[in-house]
């Protein structure tokens, strides 16, 4: 979403990021990612993620969910990924927003850093998730060969391509950075 930004302002779309990390965390994730909107904390999901029905009780987290809500508030686009990598293929969600036919929005003003970067314990250098990830695609990719359930194939081949997704977008938030 974050290399796609404008193409959400120009549908009249804003974007935040609601997670259940601290809010340092949540700045050492925009530092890090190099994302254009904010990162909201909702620790105990009271905020945001209950009211929206994107709590996992049993994990005490928030869902991986994508929510669009239309100016009147009632929901114009919901997806409910399955772990922390599932992300919808953005196209769904760009139709979504142009069946809405919002005015285009100004790029807002840039988040104001009021915190440290306070990674979390488990938080993961840019270069390092990006091993990760194609760690992941190449697994992924053997696993979807193997599979001998149709299910199974299917979902390692999703998971196979989420990682090229991320991959792409690491790789030109890297240029981006290196052009800055």
């Amino acid at each position: 979403m974050a290399r796609s930004y404008e193409e959400y302002l120009k549908r009249g779309a804003t974007i935040a990021g609601i997670v259940v990390d601290s809010p340092g965390q949540n700045a050492a994730m925009v530092e890090t990612l190099a994302l254009p909107f904010p990162v909201l904390a909702d620790p105990d999901g009271v905020g945001a993620s209950k009211p929206l029905e994107a709590w996992d009780e049993p994990g005490k987290m928030s869902k991986p969910a994508i929510i669009l809500l239309a100016p009147d508030g009632s929901e114009a686009y919901r997806y409910a990924g399955v772990d922390f990598m599932d992300r919808p293929v953005e196209d769904d969600l760009l139709v979504a927003l142009d069946a809405l036919g919002l005015s285009p929005i100004e790029m807002p003003i840039a988040t104001v850093p009021h915190l440290l970067p306070t990674p979390g314990p488990r938080a993961m250098k840019l270069l390092d998730l990006a091993v990760y990830m194609r760690g992941v695609r190449f697994a992924t990719q053997a696993l979807a060969v193997r599979a001998r359930d149709p299910f199974d194939r299917d979902e390692a081949e999703r998971t196979s391509k989420m990682a090229e997704r991320y991959i792409a977008a690491q790789a030109a938030t890297r240029r981006m950075l290196e052009g800055a």
